[in-house]
């Protein structure tokens, strides 16, 4: 009798050990994976100037604010309307811009340009206003992550390595890793609103 005992209390801790361990797993398995560091800032600022130049061949207008610095816009969609614009008649630059940057896992899917996001509101003065909308969207790789001194080392599409410092206000930092993607979209909405 003694002996039945013995041989069981190998298997009761083998079976004891098993459990332990598949508990261990499936708390593993439970816990998210780290969050990947993005940030997002936007900005909106108005500029009043003049109209000093239209160009509907090349599709380009030239815009000189009060300050006399010439704002050139070129390869206008043929969808904006620029007959709007009068050479010498005042109009009110809103310039609304968006920067989003994150990053995803090696192997993850970047979005197309096509997919850049965009911003911009109705003004309700769709009559008198016409909108340009300018969007960027790159992709670099992490090559190096320093968080204790907020410096990282992308690499460039064409292969250029870049160092650059990371703000305070981007969190994750640490959770960045060499091989990732990071994606910078910048779009940039820009009404023009001719004054009455």
């Amino acid at each position: 009798m003694m002996k039945r005992q013995n041989g069981l209390l190998p298997l009761f801790v083998l079976l004891a050990f098993i459990f332990i361990i598949s508990c261990e797993q499936a708390e593993k398995a439970e816990q998210p994976m780290a969050e990947k560091p993005s940030i997002e800032r936007t900005s909106e600022y108005s500029i009043h100037a003049v109209v000093d130049a239209v160009d509907f061949d090349a599709r380009s207008v030239t815009l000189r604010d009060e300050e006399g610095v010439a704002h050139t816009f070129q390869n206008i969609h043929s969808d904006v309307p620029l007959e709007k614009l009068t050479v010498g008649k005042g109009v009110t630059m809103t310039i609304s811009k968006k920067d989003l940057n994150y990053a995803v896992k090696e192997g993850e899917p970047v979005p197309a340009d096509e997919e850049v996001r965009t911003i911009g509101a109705k003004t309700g003065q769709e009559d008198r206003t016409i909108t340009i909308i300018q969007a960027q969207n790159m992709t670099t790789t992490v090559q190096e992550v320093d968080p204790v001194n907020r410096m990282i080392t992308l690499v460039m599409e064409d292969g250029t390595p870049m160092m650059l410092p990371v703000q305070d206000d981007v969190e994750n930092l640490e959770n960045l890793e060499p091989g990732d993607k990071v994606v910078s979209q910048v779009t940039q909405v820009i009404m023009i609103t001719v004054d009455e």
